[in-house]
């Protein structure tokens, strides 16, 4: 592992180096993720990282009226949610911090936003190739922040899990919802399969200032494309 990989990142400009000093190219050149050497777990005795990351959080749509109408078919499907959702992050550098944080939820963390894209939109073409049970339909909705935010006993407590969190609940659907501050880091280094589509300004719950959110949109995914407007 890069001895430098989870040093603390103090401004945006360290997170672009950083990410340009590790490996330039997170896909093998077809658009499909590469394992690589980095990626840990939680049982890895590796520090998370400091300072500027990026967060990914996803959340199962209308599950509990799923689990009301099979508990036991709502059960093996969940049983797969979490193995799709765990290769695609693992598979792109990230760390899953949380399983069920919040009902029927992952939450990971990216050292390189661009990576956090690639596990989203694997784990999306991972989830909509599956043949789930008959009646359950599993529709994740995500959400993806960078932020400032300090590691504190393998979790994160800062404003910028609390922004991606409520950023999650703008997303309907099989959506993924990009902040503004990923999309100024990504903006012109990520995959060419990638595009984010901006939806205008939105505010997040309890934020008087809204702010751009983007939808993230890849060929091979169905993936809404319009956020509803502040009520």
């Amino acid at each position: 592992m890069n001895v430098h990989f989870f040093r603390r990142i103090a401004s945006i400009d360290d997170y672009l180096a950083i990410q340009a000093a590790l490996n330039p190219a997170s896909s093998n050149g077809n658009g499909a993720a590469t394992p690589r050497d980095e990626s840990v777990t939680r049982e890895s005795s590796t520090p998370l990282p400091d300072g500027i990351v990026t967060f990914l959080m996803t959340d199962v749509v209308e599950s509990t009226p799923l689990w009301l109408r099979s508990r036991s078919q709502m059960y093996l499907a969940m049983k797969r949610h979490d193995q799709l959702l765990t290769v695609s992050i693992d598979t792109n550098g990230g760390v899953v911090l949380k399983e069920r944080g919040e009902g029927d939820s992952f939450f990971a963390v990216f050292l390189r936003a661009t990576d956090a894209l690639a596990a989203a939109v694997d784990a999306q073409r991972a989830l909509q190739s599956e043949l789930w049970p008959d009646g359950i339909p599993i529709r994740v909705r995500m959400a993806i922040l960078t932020g400032e935010a300090d590691a504190d006993d393998g979790d994160y407590r800062a404003p910028a899990v609390n922004r991606c969190a409520k950023l999650r609940r703008r997303a309907v659907g099989q959506q993924i919802l990009v902040s503004e501050t990923t999309y100024s880091i990504v903006a012109d280094i990520m995959r060419e399969d990638l595009q984010l589509i901006s939806v205008g300004q939105r505010r997040l719950e309890g934020h008087e200032r809204p702010e751009q959110i983007y939808v993230l949109q890849h060929p091979e995914v169905v993936l809404e494309a319009t956020v509803p407007e502040d009520s």
